[in-house]
């Protein structure tokens, strides 16, 4: 059974993808760019620093795992594809945009961290492993919104509890980037556009075009 829906859901091809994925992103976050353009604008500046954020920001993690897990074991097959198709095309773009336009922020200079709570130390801690670079469109609002869309999907076969408990984190990962000063607002209204045309585009690609895990490439192993 697990065999089975190794190879039907694409689950080692994707797994290879995602290990060269991390291999590039890895190589954007230590070669030093010929220029940065730094990203922001003038509401950037009106948006609190706000520490407590953290810990939704972190909580982008175990919603993934979640998420992804649920669309493994209740997505429809074409369903599937289009979220894989959605997932892997955007992160591949933003690959693209970090190679051609290297992006940067300013919005963390000043910022005191109160070292005395957990908050602050986590703050200090995410912000000194997570280079100010590579920013747009933000993956961390990307990946999230992808990922949100694939509950949507699940209406009729999860709780609604568990729909709202989605929403509830989503909404709250998308305004933690901004309240950590992770990303500017630029980098999120980039991401919500590249989900709004990569689905539109998804829903035009007909499905038997998507079999070969959305047009990467890759066969069932």
């Amino acid at each position: 059974m697990i065999k089975d829906l190794v190879k039907r859901r694409y689950l080692m091809p994707i797994a290879v993808w995602f290990v060269c994925y991390m291999a590039l992103f890895g190589y954007l976050e230590i070669r030093p760019p010929r220029e940065i353009h730094l990203i922001s604008c003038g509401l950037d500046r009106m948006i609190p620093y706000v520490p407590v954020f953290i810990y939704p920001y972190l909580s982008w993690f175990p919603y993934i795992l979640i998420c992804a897990c649920l669309a493994v074991r209740n997505l429809g097959d074409e369903e599937y594809r289009k979220a894989v198709f959605l997932l892997t095309a955007g992160m591949n773009v933003f690959l693209v945009i970090s190679y051609v336009w290297p992006t940067g922020l300013d919005l963390r200079e000043g910022i005191t961290y109160n070292m005395e709570t957990l908050s602050g130390w986590l703050m200090r801690l995410v912000q000194t492993i997570d280079t100010p670079t590579s920013v747009f469109p933000s993956m961390h609002v990307y990946v999230t919104m992808t990922l949100q869309y694939t509950l949507e999907l699940q209406r009729s076969r999860l709780p609604g509890w568990g729909i709202y408990t989605g929403r509830i984190f989503a909404a709250a990962i998308i305004l933690s980037t901004l309240f950590t000063r992770q990303h500017s607002l630029v980098d999120v209204a980039g991401a919500a556009v590249m989900f709004a045309a990569l689905a539109v585009l998804s829903n035009v690609i007909h499905p038997d075009s998507l079999k070969s895990l959305n047009g990467l490439g890759f066969r069932k192993m």
